[in-house]
This record gives structure tokens, C-alpha cells and sequence, in this order.
């Protein structure tokens, strides 16, 4: 599961991208969520987006090209401008328990503080290990920063440690390229056996027999009739 932010935060100008200029934020992430969608050709995949309010934008699915429409479409503030952590996770793991999926990992990226959420964080990290979902974290934007703009490491590193996942820090496009491969690496691909064996329908063997009994049943009345008919 995919956990977007698009609280208003994510409007920011500031993030490196591959050339090194700067990039809002939001598409710098899109950019690598689409190529991170790509390499994982066997998996259900599903997208959460997050801001004042958590949305499921796609359960999960193996219909990818349909998936990186959502990711493409998902814009600043269309989720509200502050940003509900706790409340994304709980989504997450209620999705996660309406599915039948082995391997429950949460990615959750954000570049803010959780400002409002229902559920604490951490409380939502506790519950989420609890029903073996594990979270990876990875905080983009700047710790420095006042307010709601203000990415909150320490909680991200927490919510990893508790949900037996991994903290990471993006600081420019290079790196969350990185890091989402690292993830990529470190987590196996889904795989289905398919076994295919020659299907022939046996019903007509039944029908045959029967129109057969029928035939005969038919020939030796006829045989049997005759005589009788000569005799008289």
C-alpha cells in the first residue's frame, strides 16, 4: 500500500530533481511512485492519499496503468491542506484486513508534522505491527521548517521502528529513487503458479451412450416385431 501526502505542503518548490533544479515537491514524488509501480509487475498494489482527510484512491490491484493514472491525477490540497499521519495508517490497516494479501507492506511518504489526526501515530504504528503490516517511512522536506511545514523525523523513524519497517530521508529526486529501489530490492515480488493442463468436456460420453441404448433398444424391438407380424 501507498501512502501519498498531498496536504498543502507538498506545493513547495523546493525539492532537487534529477537535473538538480528545483521541483514542486508532489511531482518530483509522482515521477518516482509511477517508475516504482513499473518494477513491480506481479504485486497488488493499492494508493491512499492523505491531507486533513485519508481517501482510498485505488485498493489493491494488478491493474497498474490504472493505478499511475491515480498517482498522475493526485494533486496539492485535494485531500484538505493539513496533514492526518495516524488517520492514513488506520485506513491502511483496515484495507489491509478486508484483503487476503500474504505480505503486508506500508510505504508511507510525507514531508510534514501530523497536525489533527484521530488516531496518534505512533498508536496507529502499534496496531498496524499488531496486524502484521510492516511500514517503511521516508520523509521529504525540511526539518528546519516552522509549523505544519515542518517534516517530523523522529516520528517517522518511530513509526518504522515500531511497525518493523525502515526510516529513510529523501533530500532530492536521486535519493527517493534510491530509496524506493532499496525497498524494491528488499521486498519480494508477489508470484502466482499458474499450472495449465488440456480441459475436454466429457459430457457428450454420456449423451453418446444414451443415443446408443436408445438405437439399440430401438433395433431389437424391430427384430423382435417380425415374426410376429408373420405370423399372422
Amino acid at each position: 500500500m501507498l501512502l501519498l501526502d498531498v496536504s498543502g505542503s507538498r506545493d513547495e518548490h523546493d525539492f532537487p530533481g534529477s537535473d538538480g533544479k528545483p521541483v514542486q515537491r508532489l511531482e518530483a514524488v509522482k515521477r518516482v511512485l509511477t517508475g516504482f509501480v513499473e518494477s513491480r509487475s506481479g504485486d497488488r498494489i493499492g494508493l491512499i492519499v492523505f491531507g486533513s482527510k485519508a481517501f482510498v484512491q485505488a485498493p489493491f490491484t494488478l491493474d497498474h496503468d490504472a493505478l499511475k493514472e491515480l498517482i498522475a491525477s493526485a494533486s496539492v490540497g485535494m485531500a484538505g491542506p493539513h496533514t492526518v499521519v495516524g488517520d492514513a495508517i488506520g485506513l491502511a490497516i483496515r484495507t489491509f484486513e478486508a484483503s487476503d494479501l500474504p505480505h503486508r507492506l506500508l510505504i508511507l511518504l510525507t514531508d510534514g508534522a501530523d497536525t489533527g489526526s484521530r488516531m496518534s501515530p505512533l498508536n496507529a504504528a502499534a496496531i498496524a505491527a499488531r496486524h502484521g503490516v510492516e511500514i517503511d517511512t521516508i520523509g521529504v522536506g525540511d526539518p528546519e521548517q516552522g509549523g505544519e511545514d515542518r517534516v517530523d523525523l523522529a516520528l517517522l523513524e518511530q513509526i518504522a521502528s515500531l511497525a518493523g519497517g525502515a526510516f529513510f530521508r529523501a533530500e532530492d529526486q536521486p535519493c527517493l529513487e534510491q530509496i524506493y529501489a532499496r525497498i524494491d530490492a528488499a521486498t519480494p515480488l508477489e508470484t502466482r503458479i499458474r499450472s495449465y493442463r488440456p480441459r475436454h468436456s466429457l459430457g457428450m460420453w454420456p449423451a453418446s451412450g444414451v443415443v446408443a441404448l436408445i438405437l439399440i433398444t430401438y433395433a431389437l424391438l424391430l427384430l423382435t416385431s417380425r415374426p410376429r407380424a408373420e405370423e399372422r
